[in-house]
């Protein structure tokens, strides 16, 4: 789940950006929780690094967009902001605060979903951090990065690491909703991979580091256009 931040004093653009984030949701199965400002000041004050994305409209009335980008800048130094307008010339100043892309307006959606392939890029970048799982002794903290796949067992999944292999009592289902489903997909209904690890396909077998892992036919066309879309999009 990833939060986002809309500003934009516009409702219809507001709406034309929710619309376009159900697109990629379709798409990649990511899930988006939607704020939606229609002024900036009213933005700064609920902001506090919270927000994965914020899309943030250049022309407002009461403080325009690169006077907002300015003021979260203050607070967060890596906060990702892809502005919004209906002149590109504007958006060329945004620069000056380290936004990561524009988008003019109207939006069209194969263009938004190109530019949304490199903006999730570096949410996932920034998320590289840790997920907490349950053990027997208490909580063990994994590092995304090194986490090449999850099998699941009767009532435990096992997490096998470039360090170890860590076992937690959950439902595979339960374990995969914190982790970002562009790069971890389903081989068959027993494993979950982490994309970044494929080695090569073998007739139904996925390798990873040098392990096989079967590829069941229900998951096999999915699998097979996910594994494309995040080599052609997302892999570092």
């Amino acid at each position: 789940m990833l939060n986002v931040a809309i500003i934009d004093d516009e409702i219809q653009a507001c709406n034309e950006l929710k619309d376009c984030l159900d697109f990629i949701r379709q798409q990649t199965d990511e899930e988006f929780n939607i704020d939606i400002y229609t002024d900036s000041p009213t933005f700064l004050m609920h902001f506090d690094s919270q927000y994965n994305l914020i899309f943030l409209d250049i022309e407002m009335p009461k403080a325009d967009g690169l006077t907002c980008a300015k003021e979260i800048r203050k607070i967060d130094k890596s906060a990702i902001i892809i502005f919004v307008t209906n002149a590109s010339k504007y958006a060329i100043q945004g620069y000056e605060y380290e936004a990561l892309d524009y988008i003019v307006k109207p939006i069209d959606k194969q263009v938004f979903a190109l530019k949304m392939q490199r903006a999730l890029k570096r949410v996932f970048r920034r998320k590289e951090a840790n997920v907490a799982i349950k053990t027997k002794g208490g909580m063990q903290f994994l590092q995304i990065s090194n986490i090449k796949y999850i099998e699941v067992n009767g009532h435990y999944c096992t997490y096998h690491t470039s360090y170890g292999n860590y076992d937690t009592y959950n439902t595979l289902a339960s374990e995969i909703k914190q982790l970002p489903s562009v790069q971890f997909v389903k081989c068959n209904r027993n494993y979950v991979v982490n994309l970044r690890y494929v080695e090569a396909i073998e007739d139904d077998m996925v390798i990873i580091s040098g392990e096989k892992l079967l590829i069941s036919r229900p998951q096999k066309k999915k699998f097979l256009q996910d594994l494309h879309n995040y080599l052609k999009g997302f892999k570092e």
